[in-house]
């Protein structure tokens, strides 16, 4: 059966795992394929394919033994389809229901719908490209929709960034979509064929899609650019444009300054300096202060040549030094301030304070100046001097004012809107007008044109005068630029009304100059100063010069720039004396000296001239001299120069060095030169370091006293310690009070004795052993051991009696009369008269009286009264017993 549904199991095989393909067909064997029939038609009519994958066939069969082993094989066994491939009898995209047989080409073909095109209907229609072509789907229906060419194409192409710009507008008028004109017609061009080409235009009134909607432009060929000859929309659409030279409706002629239609050539001719500039024929006829064949620069003597003035050029003024000039290139700005403004009369000798805000200076009345009929605001400072730089511009002002209400028998005053006042004493005025509003603003032209002079000795200007009466002649060129070079006072109208009672100053601006530049427009000069002039109008005396008045032979008064003689240090002298104002670091007379703290030759008349002191730097912290001066003197201001009051401390030329007993760096910024802290040794000229410490002592500063020594380091006077080697554990001590640090048992500074109770230095201080009987104490020597015997004791300890000593106790050892005798037979050539006996004697004493005797030998009756009293002192208890005289323990006899 032609509509039967054949599965196969043909392609769920294993193999192959990857790579596979599987062709399939619905025509293929079915008996209608060859006819066609209709039931086979209908059932191929297939819309939808829809591919069911029902399991992995490897689940049902054997796996190859590398996949079986693999444990991740659940995870690598998967489906992929790489292509899928539909063909069919029609392939109309979606766009068509049937498609017929073409006999001509032997194929079939769509009856395609929806304005697309093409036997696969996969274009859209030549003038239906509005948006781009896509299948159709079943979901959506897309037609192609219809370009706007304003019935000027018949066909039109989709552009993707036309449509992203949204510069394409459909047939509804809206800019949506990507449709371009092909090939627009009837001349005209563009996306939607809405513009005219180049050399036609669109009248007015006329739409983009009128049949004749562009027509040519009507302009001279030759006048006109083969670009954009004419406008071609708006109001003045169909107008010619003219190239430089040309002029007329159609451009058709040349411009004044032009000549030689239809090849117009600019005239040689300048027409700023012409007299006739449309008269191009013939030779330039040149305005009065023009020359040059071409009539393009003004005559020595003047300059600013321009259409607006008649004469072609205005004179240099040049305050009269000199006739070269040209335009100045002025800077635009402007002063403006509400501040120290007052009220004043004409003559500037009354003043009334008024009361300044944000917004204006405002005054009640003229109760200050009763007898004043008219008052002005009188400026501040901001706005005086030379304002040569003004001249051009403008002055612009706003004012209110309130008059008394009622009816009152009061009038609108008269008088100068401004009026500028010189030191040079002329007063000037601009404007008389009479004012019914309250509230003005004024534009006042800061030239010449339309201001007059106001005679000095006017004091006011009333109602009741005429116009004659404070205006005496109009104002010269010359006249206005002498005020403006040095302006005095700036007036400005304050009263309006006789009425008045309160007055109000919003604003006042001086302009100079313009945001543009431009020559034709220009006033200002700018002269070719002479040597002793300077100023835009060399109306100053430059530098080093004096203004000095002086009569010429016609008995007028005339000024001149002569030269200081001040060596160019001063800007200007005492025109009288010749006393020089010195600048520039100079001093003298004639500032023929450098100034103290400064070195060079001032004759050379530079502002270099005089040079500060560098000692050793200009720093004012590192500058230690006050005074400097050239190592040698010469003109060219060469060579160095020497300090010449270097402080204390420092020496070098420039004070750059610390002298002996000094440190520091002085070429550093903040250090300078300092004492040596050595107490009195030198040390590092540099680092402050001592060189040599006295006294024992060392260190940075010699601040300590030396290893092994002690004391006060800023005597200096530092000790060596001395420490005993056999009571101290090392040579050190304390460094101020010298003690040693001692061993056990040892004391003293030096720890050369030993504790109390102990004794025996070299013996490390043994305990004292004293004899409790043979000693005083039980005390020892600190030093040796020895202990403090009892008299007539000795011994180490006092445990035994001396020589000829006897009788150990508490009281110490009795001398022995064998001591005596032995003393007494060393009396030699001296015999005793009588037997020394019964002998008792202190030790101690008999020793004395005997060496006395001895003493006194030569005296014979003293010795022998001396030798009575020596036997009759002898204590009973121990004299001899009866002896032989002679024996030897007998009596000695002394005697001759």
């Amino acid at each position: 059966m032609d509509n039967e549904i054949i599965c196969t199991s043909f392609f769920s095989r294993l193999t192959p795992l990857e790579g596979g393909e599987i062709h399939t067909s619905l025509v293929q064997g079915r008996p209608g394929a060859n006819e066609s029939s209709s039931e086979l038609h209908e059932f191929i009519r297939a819309r939808y394919v829809r591919f069911r994958l029902m399991g992995l066939r490897a689940n049902a069969e054997p796996l190859p033994t590398w996949i079986t082993i693999d444990p991740r094989k659940d995870k690598k066994l998967f489906y992929s389809i790489r292509d899928i491939v539909i063909g069919g009898q029609c392939v109309c995209n979606g766009y068509a229901e049937n498609c017929r047989h073409n006999v001509a080409s032997g194929n079939l073909e769509c009856e395609c719908q929806h304005h697309t095109c093409g036997p696969n209907c996969d274009r859209c229609c030549p003038l239906f490209n509005q948006r781009i072509w896509l299948p159709g789907s079943p979901h959506e229906q897309r037609q192609c929709l219809p370009c706007n060419c304003n019935g000027h194409a018949s066909s039109c192409h989709y552009d993707e960034s036309v449509d992203k710009a949204g510069l394409s507008m459909d047939a509804e008028g809206r800019f949506q979509g990507g449709g371009v004109c092909d090939n627009c017609t009837d001349y005209t061009t563009g996306i939607n064929c809405e513009k005219c080409l180049n050399g036609y235009y669109r009248p007015t009134g006329v739409l983009p899609s009128h049949s004749e909607s562009c027509k040519k432009c009507d302009c001279s060929e030759y006048g006109t650019s083969d670009e954009n000859p004419c406008e071609q929309y708006g109001d003045i659409a169909g107008s010619c444009i003219c190239k430089p030279g040309y002029t007329g409706i159609r451009c058709d002629t040349c411009i004044p300054g032009f000549r030689g239609y239809p090849n117009c050539e600019s005239c040689p001719c300048d027409p700023k300096g012409m007299v006739n500039p449309e008269d191009c024929s013939g030779a330039c006829l040149c305005k009065t202060n023009v020359e040059g064949k071409y009539c393009d620069r003004c005559k020595s003597g003047y300059f600013g040549l321009s259409y607006e003035q008649p004469e072609g050029c205005l004179p240099c003024f040049c305050s009269g030094v000199t006739t070269l000039c040209e335009i100045a290139r002025i800077e635009s700005k402007m002063v403006t301030t509400l501040n120290n403004w007052f009220l004043t009369d004409l003559t500037v000798t009354s003043f009334i304070t008024p009361v300044t805000s944000n917004s204006s200076v405002f005054s009640v009345g003229n109760f200050g100046l009763p007898n004043v009929e008219n008052l002005y605001w009188l400026a501040p400072k901001e706005y005086l001097g030379n304002q040569l730089e003004a001249y051009g511009s403008s002055f612009n002002f706003g004012v209110q004012w309130v008059v008394m209400r009622g009816d009152t028998s009061g009038e609108p005053t008269i008088g100068p809107t401004m009026i500028l006042v010189g030191t040079n004493g002329l007063r000037i005025g601009f404007g008389d007008g009479i004012y019914g509003s309250q509230k003005m603003g004024f534009e006042v032209p800061l030239r010449e044109k339309g201001w007059y002079v106001i005679p000095n000795e006017l004091r006011d200007i009333t109602s009741r005068m005429s116009e004659d009466q404070y205006k005496t002649r109009v104002v010269t060129r010359q006249e206005f630029l002498s005020v403006m070079v040095d302006i005095k006072y700036i007036l400005l109208r304050g009263t309006f009304h006789t009425d008045q009672i309160e007055a109000l100053l919003e604003k006042a601006v001086m302009v100079y100059g313009t945001d543009e530049f431009n020559y034709e427009q220009s006033y200002v000069e700018k002269c070719s100063c002479p040597s002793g002039y300077t100023g835009l109008s060399c109306e100053s005396c430059s530098y080093g010069h004096v203004r000095i008045s002086t009569n010429t032979s016609q008995g007028v008064e005339q000024d001149y720039c002569g030269k200081c003689d001040c060596n160019g240090h001063s800007q200007t002298c005492n025109a009288d004396t010749g006393e020089c104002s010195c600048e520039h670091n100079t001093v003298g007379e004639k500032c023929e000296r450098c100034a103290v703290g400064y070195y060079g030759n001032p004759l050379r008349g530079t502002v270099q001239d005089c040079q500060r002191c560098a000692c050793p730097l200009e720093d004012d912290s590192n500058n230690f001299s006050p005074s400097c001066q050239l190592d040698y003197f010469n003109l060219d201001n060469e060579g160095g120069y020497v300090c010449t009051q270097c402080p204390k401390g420092y020496t070098g030329d420039h004070c750059e060095v610390c002298d002996d007993g000094y440190f520091g760096s002085p070429l550093e910024i903040g250090s300078s030169c300092k004492p040596c802290d050595c107490n009195g040794g030198p040390c590092d000229r540099k680092t402050g370091q001592c060189l040599s410490c006295k006294g024992n002592t060392e260190g940075w500063k010699c601040e300590r006293c030396k290893q092994d020594h002690y004391g006060d380091p800023t005597i200096p006077n530092c000790k060596i310690c001395e420490c005993d080697p056999l009571g101290s554990i090392s040579k050190q001590c304390h460094n101020e009070t010298g003690q040693c640090v001692c061993r056990e048992k040892f004391v003293g500074r030096t720890c050369d004795r030993c504790e109390v109770g102990y004794g025996n230095v070299t013996a490390l201080c043994q305990p004292c052993a004293c004899n409790s009987i043979g000693s005083k104490s039980g005390l020892c020597d600190v030093h040796t051991g020895i202990c403090d015997c009892l008299p007539g004791v000795e011994g180490f300890r006092c445990d035994a009696c001396q020589n000829l000593h006897w009788g150990f106790s508490i009281t110490g050892c009795q001398a022995t009369w064998h001591h005596l005798q032995t003393v007494a037979q060393r009396v030699s050539g001296t015999k005793c008269a009588r037997v020394i006996s019964r002998i008792r004697v202190d030790y101690d004493k008999s020793i004395l009286r005997v060496i006395d005797v001895i003493q006194h030998e030569s005296q014979h009756a003293l010795k022998m009264a001396m030798c009575q009293d020596t036997c009759d002192g002898i204590p009973p208890e121990i004299k001899r017993p009866n002896r032989r005289p002679n024996s030897g323990e007998g009596p000695l006899i002394l005697g001759n």
